[in-house]
Parts: structure tokens; sequence; C-alpha cells
């Protein structure tokens, strides 16, 4: 029963692991449920689906169609595109510039939220229909042109790495981080010394998990306070 669910699920969606932990799921409260009873707890659903099929990939879509597509990026969207391409037939390689696929996902959400293996069961599936990955790959214009020449479609998914800049005084001093430098340091296992007291400027996801993972560093009597600029209604 929940293999055929998991093939329904990933018709359209080749990440069940990362939708089904990580997703804010803004659809829910438009779901036509609602004009019976109540909406379906999509993430939920999903994040069960995933954690409990015992089969991880696919078999390929349709026959090979001569097509060529080179995604420039192995991030949630570069995947995405590449799977459904791969499954309607096109020849598709993926060029990441780091060591690893899932972008944001495996390099920035901390694993209490989202672990390595569950990315890796997301990449399994979506390389299952053929797609390759070639990781390491900084494209530059001399090899952006070659991939042009080489494929028939080139798809851009570099995706949006960097924080914003609070464009103030001393947020270049030592001890201050932006968000996602931080989280990807402590994903990728490096250490801090963050003393007692940390300031988290902002109130968003990436702060929210930003906060956590620093509560999860500093000693268990240490404290980390959020900034926010809205206030607490």
């Amino acid at each position: 029963m929940i293999r055929n669910t998991y093939k329904v699920v990933t018709v359209d969606n080749p990440q069940p692991n990362i939708t089904g932990n990580v997703c804010d799921h803004l659809c829910q409260p438009k779901c036509t449920r609602i004009n019976y009873d109540n909406p379906l707890l999509i993430k939920g659903i999903k994040r069960y689906i995933a954690e409990n099929v015992d089969v991880k990939t696919k078999s390929n879509g349709k026959e090979k169609n001569g097509l060529k597509v080179a995604v420039i990026g192995g991030g949630p969207s570069g995947l995405s595109c590449a799977y459904f391409l791969a499954i309607e037939g096109l020849e598709v390689n993926i060029y990441e510039s780091k060591s690893f696929a899932g972008g944001m996902a495996s390099g920035t959400i901390p694993t209490f939220r989202l672990s390595d293996e569950q990315v890796k069961n997301d990449i399994d599936l979506i390389e299952s229909v053929g797609v390759k990955i070639h990781f390491n790959q900084n494209v530059d214009e001399e090899m952006f042109n070659q991939l042009r020449a080489k494929n028939d479609f080139v798809y851009i998914a570099v995706g949006a790495k960097n924080s914003k800049k609070l464009q103030i005084p001393g947020e270049n001093l030592s001890g201050v981080y932006d968000q996602l430098t931080f989280l990807s340091k402590v994903r990728n296992g490096e250490s801090f010394n963050l003393g007692n007291s940390v300031a988290i400027i902002g109130g968003g996801l990436s702060a929210v998990d930003a906060a956590r993972t620093a509560k999860r560093i500093i000693p268990a009597n240490g404290n980390v306070t959020i900034i926010y600029r809205r206030t607490k209604k």
C-alpha cells in the first residue's frame, strides 16, 4: 500500500523527504478538503510515506529521445528539473559546484531537522531515473559556453545562497556571523566557541534554525536571544 502511495507522491514531487521535513506547506490552508472538513496535513503525510517506504528508487520513464540538457546547480530546483526531464526521455547532467548535491537543504538546514540520510534518499530517487551529477564543477563563462554548445537546453539553478547584510558598523567583526555561513559550517562539522550568550538578529526560519543550533552548541547554562523587529501578538 505505502509503495503505491510513494509512487503517487513522486509523480510530481521527487523530494518527499525534504518537503516532508522542512517545507512550510503554504498550500495547506488552501487545501480543497476544507470544503468538507479539514485540510490534509500534507507535510506530515509526505514525511510518513518517505520514512516508511522500503523502495527509494523509481524505474526510468520514457525512452530516450536524443535531447540533452545541462542543469547548472544541484539544489532542490536543479534536482527537480533534472528529474522531470529525465523521466520524459531527455539525457540530463547536473553540474554542481560543491562536493555534494542538495543545495541549501543539504548544506545549511540543521541535521536535527533534515538528516543526511533523508537528503540522500531523495537524491537516490533522482539518480535512479538516469540523472547524472557532476560534483566540484565551477561553471565559468568558458564552461558555460561549452555546455551550451554540447546540449540542446541549459537550465540555470544556482539558487540564492548569499545572506542579506545589515549594512551597519561592526557586522564584520570577529564573533559576528551571517546565519547561512554559521549553519553551513556547523552542518559540515566545524566547531564554534560561541561563549555563554548568543544574540540572533531576525526572526525568520533561518534565524530560528540558527538559534536552535546555537543552543545546542553553547554550555547548558548559556542563553540564546532572538532580537526581532516585530512585536509579539
